[in-house]
């Protein structure tokens, strides 16, 4: 590829965690009403369930689409007692519906963990440059290779000044991501990246 193939994306996503951003607290006896059906721009979050009693072994099922804007659908089992579930496996970018197995015999609510994922590219690309925004809190922001848990090719340190803007410009001709590039970050530790790529 040439320097007239790189192209730009913006992922920003100033959300704290909660844990009713997705649908407050509420006994549905099939399908929850939601508040809130993405998050920020370009970003997925995982989604997470809080009882304020012993739900077991009632599920919620949730369907969506991924970053990479493919539906998806991914189920909750209810903890056993007045608890939050530690979160799915996948990033959600945009929730469809969230639906019960059976009525909940206390309120439950949906929410979000802070961590944030975005798909730069899903296919073989080089990234050659990147900006983040820090959260307030020095951390990492990682891209990786193939998904959001794949290997990190990138680490790049943010500041503990909010919104304080670090750009690493990348040498030579970037860094190869074989199998697509996934950044993820804490939503503490920042807020916003732009990154550079071949595509």
């Amino acid at each position: 590829m040439f320097q007239g193939d790189v192209k730009s994306r913006f992922f920003e996503d100033t959300n704290a965690s909660s844990n009713t951003y997705v649908a407050v607290a509420a006994r549905p006896t099939s399908t929850f009403t939601l508040a809130n059906t993405s998050f920020g721009t370009a970003t997925g979050r995982k989604i997470t369930a809080t009882t304020l009693g012993d739900e077991s072994p009632i599920t919620v099922t949730l369907v969506g689409t991924d970053t990479n804007d493919e539906s998806i659908t991914e189920i909750i089992t209810l903890p056993g007692s007045a608890s939050t579930t530690s979160g799915t496996t996948n990033f959600f970018k945009t929730i469809t519906s969230a639906t019960v197995s059976a009525q909940p015999t206390a309120n439950v609510s949906l929410g979000m963990t802070s961590e944030v994922s975005g798909t730069i590219f899903a296919g073989r690309t080089r990234v050659r440059q990147m900006q983040v925004s820090s959260g307030g809190t020095a951390g990492n922001v990682e891209v990786r290779d193939g998904s959001a848990t794949g290997t990190a090719g990138i680490t790049i340190r943010t500041t503990s000044v909010a919104e304080d803007n670090t750009t690493i410009n990348i040498p030579q001709d970037g860094v190869v991501f074989a199998d697509g590039a996934y950044v993820t970050f804490n939503e503490t530790e920042c807020h916003a990246v732009t990154a550079y790529f071949d595509g």
